[in-house]
């Protein structure tokens, strides 16, 4: 049984691109990566998933995506979002709410509805039936669920200052150390490719964070199936109605 396990950055807009990485999975543990992270709007992360299911007729394809899947409220946040705020602001970190008045992202006509379309919307993940599973994946929580946060002498821990976009904290420290930990993730599944690339921009951070990303998510993925935990999130209110517990999620 293979898996085709995809990591997307997301591009938010019609006009934005994200960091698009994949990898197939195999039950007796084998990894094949499909080639270092690309920039990719909708459109081509579509494509190019889709051509990834014909060559490699995966059982199943698990689609970790940075982008809201759920979004029902007008204004606000999402049940979702007041849920996982306050583990992310306690490591002093933030999170953009998701509504539908954000037109272009979250509005009738936003491109990430048709994408979701056709890789099983956001349907109950754990069927037996669903062969494209989509997750909604926070940057932030993977990191948390990892357990590659940072010491911190007032609250134990803090999340990476990993965005070089936001110069004004961006830690260089920060970024290199997500580097080294997703390194390490996809050396010991043998994807030297990957490896490769993330190993290369670990110094040129405005090149590679959605990349990065994209393969955080990959190295959540693999983690997440092995463990069988479940995500928060459900079709009503973005909290998935049969997940163990947030403590699980969060890696307690």
């Amino acid at each position: 049984m293979s898996r085709l396990l995809v990591g997307f950055d997301s591009a938010w807009t019609v006009k934005n691109a994200g960091g698009l990485v994949g990898i197939v999975c195999q039950d007796e543990g084998d990894h094949q990566d499909l080639g270092p992270p690309v920039s990719a709007n909708f459109a081509l992360a579509e494509e190019m998933i889709c051509e990834w299911q014909r060559v490699h007729v995966p059982s199943e394809t698990i689609l970790l995506i940075d982008q809201p899947t759920i979004v029902n409220n007008r204004q606000g946040q999402r049940p979702v979002e007041n849920l996982v705020s306050s583990p992310v602001s306690l490591r002093y970190g933030g999170m953009q709410p998701a509504y539908t008045g954000r037109t272009g992202m979250f509005d009738l006509e936003a491109p990430i509805w048709s994408f979701l379309r056709c890789f099983g919307d956001a349907r109950e993940p754990l069927s037996p039936t669903n062969r494209s599973i989509v997750f909604e994946t926070y940057p932030v929580l993977a990191i948390i669920a990892l357990g590659w946060t940072l010491p911190d002498q007032q609250r134990k821990e803090r999340l990476p200052k990993y965005n070089p976009a936001r110069r004004r904290t961006f830690h260089q420290n920060d970024w290199e150390h997500l580097c080294i930990k997703i390194i390490k993730e996809f050396q010991r599944a043998g994807l030297e490719n990957i490896k490769g690339w993330i190993d290369s921009r670990r110094t040129e951070a405005h090149k590679g964070r959605s990349g990065l990303f994209g393969c955080l998510f990959v190295s959540f993925g693999c983690h997440a199936y092995r463990q069988r935990r479940a995500l928060p999130n459900g079709r009503a209110t973005g909290i998935r109605r049969n997940c163990c517990s947030l403590l699980q999620v969060l890696g307690g």
